[in-house]
């Protein structure tokens, strides 16, 4: 006699998965691959302990130098020192030493492996190009990341030996939030050209270059910007040069981290912002100089205009990356 058919509930592990499953698998296996790509490029393109050593101990030089060398004022000023310490260190840390360790790094990360050949090993292996990507930006971040919180912290300890009334935490968390900013902002751009471009170089110099004349030149030429117009407003004004200058982008955005984390800038300290374009100064007859905001761009605009900036580069830099032949 013929077994009758057993009748039951169907073997779930042969029914079909569901699509929100296939889903988390799909998104499981593309971060474990841009894991694996960012461990890579992490620990063997990226880091060498001595360039790690040397790329802290530049960016705490002028810091600490500072601090060594205080003047006996501020020993007493704890609030002066913290908008020195900070005015500082952004334009020596993070206008300069930062990117400049963001650019070195990232700049030959795809266009040194797609010259060596490297490249095309990994395009043979079941990685797609935009894991490649993420697996690379995530690790530059992360690294420069690493150096700019170590060497923060090394100077707030720094400053809190030398003057133990100063307040760390908001200014580390002041210094830190703008670190993030610049890490995102060059990175993101470096890598975008690093992307579309299979020369080295470009990823190198235009970097800089942007760096260089957006930021150094402006300061050179702004004070002859700032003259007059018969209407009153200055040639900065009335053309809306800021649009074009980033240094008024960081240190707008800086003022406002500082300002809404430690404390309002003092009015003599105001001036220094003059050359940057976050303040201006006017004569009152009776009072004297008046120095107020400028306002030309509310911070988080700065920072929203930054953010799209950097994407489009990153964006039009992987669109090239992804049509290209990399044989």
């Amino acid at each position: 006699m013929l077994a009758e058919p057993e009748v039951g509930i169907p073997n779930k592990s042969k029914q079909p998965k569901s699509t929100i499953s296939k889903l988390i698998d799909s998104l499981k296996h593309h971060i474990h691959v841009i894991y694996i790509v960012f461990r890579k490029t992490l620990i063997f393109d990226l880091y060498n302990p001595w360039k790690l050593i040397f790329a802290i101990i530049i960016m705490v030089f002028f810091p600490t130098f500072f601090l060594i060398f205080l003047p006996e004022f501020y020993l007493d000023n704890p609030a002066s020192l913290s908008e020195n310490l900070g005015y500082f260190g952004v334009i020596y840390s993070y206008m300069i030493m930062l990117p400049f360790i963001l650019i070195y790094s990232s700049a030959s990360l795809i266009s040194e492996e797609k010259k060596s050949g490297t490249m095309l090993l990994l395009a043979s292996k079941p990685i797609t190009r935009g894991e490649i990507l993420w697996g690379k930006y995530l690790a530059v971040l992360f690294y420069c990341l690493i150096i700019s919180t170590i060497s923060l912290g090394v100077v707030c300890l720094a400053a809190v030996f030398k003057v133990s009334s100063f307040q760390a935490i908001p200014f580390f968390g002041t210094q830190f939030l703008l670190s993030l900013i610049i890490i995102f902002f060059f990175g993101t751009i470096t890598m975008g050209f690093s992307l579309a471009f299979r020369n080295i170089k470009i990823p190198l110099v235009v970097p800089v270059l942007l760096l260089f004349f957006l930021i150094f030149v402006f300061i050179l030429i702004k004070p002859g910007l700032m003259i007059l117009l018969p209407g009153g407003e200055s040639y900065y004004e009335a053309y809306h040069l800021y649009f074009y200058d980033l240094g008024y982008y960081i240190m707008n955005i800086y003022v406002w981290l500082y300002e809404s984390l430690v404390a309002p800038f003092s009015e003599i300290f105001s001036q220094m912002f003059i050359t940057w374009g976050i303040y201006k100064v006017e004569y009152d007859p009776f009072i004297g100089n008046i120095y107020t905001k400028t306002n030309y761009l509310y911070p988080q605009i700065s920072l929203i205009i930054l953010i799209i900036f950097a994407v489009i580069i990153i964006t039009i830099g992987f669109l090239f990356f992804k049509k290209r032949d990399i044989n």
